[in-house]
């Protein structure tokens, strides 16, 4: 049997620190002034994701210092990359090494997908290029499908922005040790903040907003400098999906919020900005389409212990209930009255993507059915300005009640093991239990839903939600006044997540702490207060 103990070799004191930010940037910086330095071509640091029992994606980026918008780094057009992959963490029993290309045509990315290597255990790994080496990283392969075993850590964040505040999270969360990171969406935000929000800004992006392919790689390289964010990668795989601002706040599928960028310009920059993505993400190249669009929704199997299911919940829905012209794909709050909402033609995941999922319901072989998606489940219903009704937000499933129905009524038909539903996008905790109707306490339980709060993204105003949810009798537990990440402890008898608030956001040395914790037994539906 595969344990947690087993697989998982904490890193020594010094590995760690290398893997925190040894070729990192000082954390105090501006974009306009990045110290130049000149003895590293790996200013990204470096990542694996996508793992399997036998392998998985290694990923690097080059560039130069200083890092300023427009300025191509100093590299030739090709960059020949050697790569190795040890069973240590000192790199002394190298078990696959080989040399990759980086070039200027894909934004110097390096995307190596090794295979071949012994299932459910650590490996380390790091690249060569132009006489520099990079920080050592480490990463797993996950169980054989069926294999026995014990345990599973999964941290679960989303929505991180650069500008609103220092990313602490990301370190507390690597000092976790997880077995597997589920980014779950806004890992880069395409837009400045208002000024409105100019006192809260902490570091600014320096750029204007990205609509070009220039543009969105800039913002991920400019995330990636970051020494936290870089200790997160370097200590677990990642399986990551996008939301929405990899592209531009709240579209929904074909449709951008702004009426005056037509259906063509939109597809355009789609496209750029999921090229951008896979450039800067540690995920295999099957993932992208020879149309330059990209199929992110895949399945991942731990053991015999979890499935994990990851979607895509931007790409293939339809736009967001009743529109008011000219905007054509924005959220809002509309009246349950909008026939849009049950209308069974409306589309989240897509019809393929919507099979797909209910397809992999059926398989009753694993303890535990991960669903990882960007967007809040369960339903908040606020009530209208007369109290005789209510309203919804239409960006999440909220907008969408006949598609959520088709998957609350699929969790009822298939019963799946022991479903939990991981979401983002929020920018809050929720933990929620989910029903084939919303509200109705009648109806049977088919899920549960834990809502990780944002990384720095700000949240919505607390009080408004929190004096509503007596209207909500399914959501347990809501705070949006702290920032942070979950992480979830799965083992064949349950599961406990703890949600993680960091002390504060503005204070890049700041303190976390155990905000809620909440338990899941094997075969008893519902979320247990722990």
């Amino acid at each position: 049997m595969v344990t947690r103990r087993a697989h998982m070799s904490t890193l020594s004191r010094r590995t760690f620190l290398g893997a925190a930010g040894a070729l990192a940037l000082p954390s105090l910086v501006h974009a306009a002034n990045l110290s130049d330095r000149g003895d590293t071509v790996f200013p990204f640091g470096v990542a694996s994701g996508d793992p399997t029992a036998d392998g998985f994606v290694l990923w690097t980026r080059l560039g130069t210092l200083p890092l300023l918008p427009g300025v191509a780094p100093r590299l030739p057009p090709s960059v020949n990359v050697d790569w190795e992959i040890a069973e240590d963490e000192n790199m002394r029993h190298i078990v696959r090494k080989g040399s990759t290309p980086a070039t200027a045509e894909n934004g110097y990315s390096v995307h190596v997908e090794a295979e071949g290597l012994q299932p459910g255990r650590a490996y380390w790994y790091r690249f060569t290029a132009e006489g520099s080496q990079s920080q050592i990283g480490r990463t797993l392969t996950f169980p054989r499908d069926g294999q026995p075993t014990s345990s599973l850590r999964v941290a679960v964040a989303s929505c991180a922005h650069w500008e609103m505040g220092w990313y602490s999270a990301y370190r507390h969360l690597a000092a976790e040790n997880p077995d597997v990171v589920l980014f779950l969406g806004d890992y880069i935000y395409e837009h400045n903040a208002p000024p409105s929000r100019a006192a809260l800004t902490v570091r600014s992006y320096g750029a204007p907003e990205a609509t070009d392919l220039e543009g969105y790689r800039w913002r991920y390289a400019l995330q990636k400098t970051d020494p936290d964010l870089q200790a997160a990668h370097a200590v677990a795989p990642w399986l990551p999906i996008w939301d929405d601002h990899e592209v531009k706040d709240d579209y929904s599928g074909i449709w951008a919020p702004a009426p005056e960028e037509s259906i063509e310009a939109f597809s355009r920059r789609q496209r750029v900005a999921w090229q951008a993505w896979y450039e800067n993400m540690p995920v295999r190249r099957t993932l992208r389409l020879p149309n330059g669009g990209m199929k992110i929704y895949r399945r991942a199997k731990y053991g015999d212990l979890a499935v994990i299911d990851l979607l895509d919940g931007r790409q293939y829905r339809s736009r967001q209930p009743c529109p008011v012209p000219p905007k054509y794909g924005d959220g809002r709050v509309i009246s349950e009255s909008c026939s849009d909402l049950e209308d069974p033609r409306r589309t989240f995941l897509g019809a393929e993507q919507e099979q797909w999922l209910f397809d992999g319901f059926r398989d009753h072989s694993k303890v535990w059915t991960i669903i990882a998606q960007d967007l809040m489940v369960a339903s908040l219903r606020i009530p209208d300005q007369k109290g005789t009704g209510y309203r919804y937000w239409t960006d999440t499933w909220d907008g969408f009640h006949a598609a959520r129905n088709r998957l609350t009524q699929a969790l009822a038909d298939y019963r799946p093991p022991n479903p939990i539903i991981f979401s983002g996008d929020y920018h809050s905790f929720f933990a929620s239990n989910i029903r084939t109707r919303p509200h109705d306490e009648k109806k049977p339980i088919v899920a549960s839903e834990i809502l990780g709060t944002s990384i720095t993204s700000l949240g919505p105003a607390y009080e408004n939600i929190q004096k509503i949810l007596p209207l909500n009798p399914d959501i347990k537990f809501f705070d949006s006044r702290k920032r942070g990440y979950v992480i979830a402890d799965f083992s064949p008898r349950n599961m406990t997540a703890r949600l993680m608030g960091i002390t504060d956001i503005r204070d890049p040395a700041s303190s976390v702490s155990v905000e809620k914790t909440y338990v899941i037994e094997r075969g008893n539906a519902g979320l247990i207060n722990a």
